[in-house]
């Protein structure tokens, strides 16, 4: 028989061994995570600038990348505060700006712009585009934040400058574009505040499951669709093992971040002075907000077209894509149309996600989303019509929008009693993107007949989705920032709160 104090000792000896048996599974997660994790941060430090030029890659492989334990520093994961003269001048002209002394500008019109996005020649045009905008209709700060992601990006001199090379995201294969382009973001913003530039990794690159591999110069790299995120390059684009997720290199200075820790530990990953910028705009500015923007603005940076995919997006906008119509007379009759171009004034844009999104949330059944339309066109009959463009991955929701002439009995107040429809002839399946990819053929080709759809989606004025969906948010994204139709209506058909808390 034990007396109160035996009992005492060993319940005390259970307890602290069990704490040393859990200390010990601890150290040994941690110890396996170390040296098993993929997700490794790689520093490079080169005794030699890369005198890298403008207009080509230098593809030698003889410098081999480094690993962590190798420079043998330990990495930290945060990043310091650091203004340089990019950033004063971009406080300075978001100060011009807020005290309304910018002078009086000629903007393009509606039409001109939306022509303009199909017929883009080189890459000035893009902020020549932006800069034509009217700033009432842009979201907040745009033009001074796409002059200063040029300037960052696109240096005048090559030579001293440090780089950030993301590789390929694991298992990015099943990743929709709206998913790669909001991680790449991270990392853009990650190379802002480290005094980087962000460059893609050519043996490997995020979204190459959306590039056939042509064996051109840009790889299967988003360079083979967009404008190349810098005119530099560096030779340490090739060479970069699988495993590594990014590397810093260039003039000899070594950057102690470990971008993967940084990103999980900053629920929001904004440089500080876009946060300074839009607290003289909004003092009160949400850390969600700042980081909905911050992506908005990334995206209208990483998925500019380069004058090859925009000439193929206006050849299949005007003539190789059938552009279908269906309209209702009076009679109740359905009659075939054309589609114009651009979209008329008033037009709404619907994209229905459905195919593999209902793993994440909840899909919205076609009737949802022009129920919503149809009540805001009835509350608004005076500058908007019953005539939308619709956008889908599901076959089923084309067939289904041929056979709905309305649904609410809206025609005593609305503009007009029925829709005329518009969508584009292209492959469908109700699956995930990469099963699409496979079954169509062409990965670049059908690519960028997606990114036709999201291109005519812009064209539009209102917008009816789910923010809960990434294109839904390159939609809500490319409005706000390429055209000036940010203060145009969005209409929510998932959660209200949808737009708040996605991603990482």
């Amino acid at each position: 028989m034990l007396f109160p104090k035996d009992q005492e000792r060993m319940a005390f000896r259970y307890r602290r061994s069990r704490v040393v048996y859990q200390c010990g599974y601890v150290l040994l997660a941690l110890a396996l995570w170390h040296f098993c994790s993929p997700y490794q941060i790689v520093l490079q430090s080169r005794s030699q600038p890369d005198p890298t030029s403008d207009t080509s890659i230098d593809i030698a492989t003889d410098s081999p990348v480094q690993s962590a334990d190798s420079i043998g520093e330990k990495v930290k994961d945060t990043i310091d505060k650091n203004y340089g003269p990019l950033e004063q001048s971009y406080l300075a002209q978001i100060s011009t700006v807020n005290s309304g002394s910018v002078g009086a500008n000629i903007y393009r019109s509606r039409d001109e712009s939306i022509k303009l996005v199909y017929g883009i020649t080189k890459s000035a045009d893009w902020l020549d585009l932006v800069e034509s905008q009217d700033d009432h209709g842009l979201m907040a700060l745009t033009k001074a934040t796409q002059r200063y992601l040029h300037g960052k990006q696109n240096p005048t001199d090559c030579s001293r400058q440090r780089y950030l090379i993301l590789n390929k995201f694991p298992g990015d294969d099943a990743f929709g574009l709206g998913a790669i382009v909001q991680r790449i973001a991270d990392y853009l913003s990650v190379a802002l505040q480290t005094n980087s530039i962000l460059l893609y990794a050519m043996d490997s690159s995020p979204g190459e499951h959306f590039i056939s591999n042509s064996g051109g110069a840009c790889g299967r790299s988003f360079d083979c669709i967009f404008e190349r995120l810098s005119n530099c390059s560096s030779k340490d684009q090739r060479g970069i093992k699988s495993d590594v997720q990014s590397i810093f290199t260039g003039d000899g200075e070594v950057v102690d971040v470990d971008v993967e820790a940084y990103l999980a530990k900053n629920r929001w990953p904004v440089p500080p002075v876009f946060e300074e910028a839009l607290k003289t705009v909004q003092e009160d500015v949400t850390g969600e907000m700042l980081k909905y923007w911050w992506r908005a603005q990334a995206a209208a940076y990483i998925m500019r077209f380069n004058s090859g995919a925009s000439r193929r997006l206006r050849e299949m906008r005007v003539g190789e894509v059938k552009q279908r119509g269906i309209r209702w007379d009076v009679n109740g009759e359905p009659k075939d149309v054309d589609m114009p171009f651009p979209m008329p004034e008033g037009t709404v844009s619907i994209h229905v996600r459905h195919g593999d999104k209902g793993s994440e949330m909840r899909l919205v059944p076609f009737n949802d989303y022009v129920v919503r339309a149809e009540k805001f066109v009835a509350e608004n009959p005076l500058g908007t019509w019953k005539r939308a463009f619709l956008s889908t991955e599901d076959p089923n929701v084309i067939e289904q929008m041929k056979t709905m002439p309305r649904i609410t009995p809206f025609s005593y107040s609305g503009s007009n009693s029925r829709w005329t429809w518009y969508w584009s002839d292209i492959p469908r399946l109700n699956t995930g993107p990469e099963t699409q990819l496979k079954e169509f053929g062409n990965r670049t080709e059908l690519t960028i007949k997606w990114l036709l759809q999201l291109t005519m989606a812009i064209e539009c004025d209102i917008f009816v989705g789910t923010r809960g969906s990434g294109w839904n948010r390159l939609i809500d994204s490319l409005r706000c920032t390429w055209l000036a139709s940010c203060k145009q209506p969005f209409l929510e058909v998932g959660f209200e709160n949808d737009w708040a808390g996605y991603g990482p």
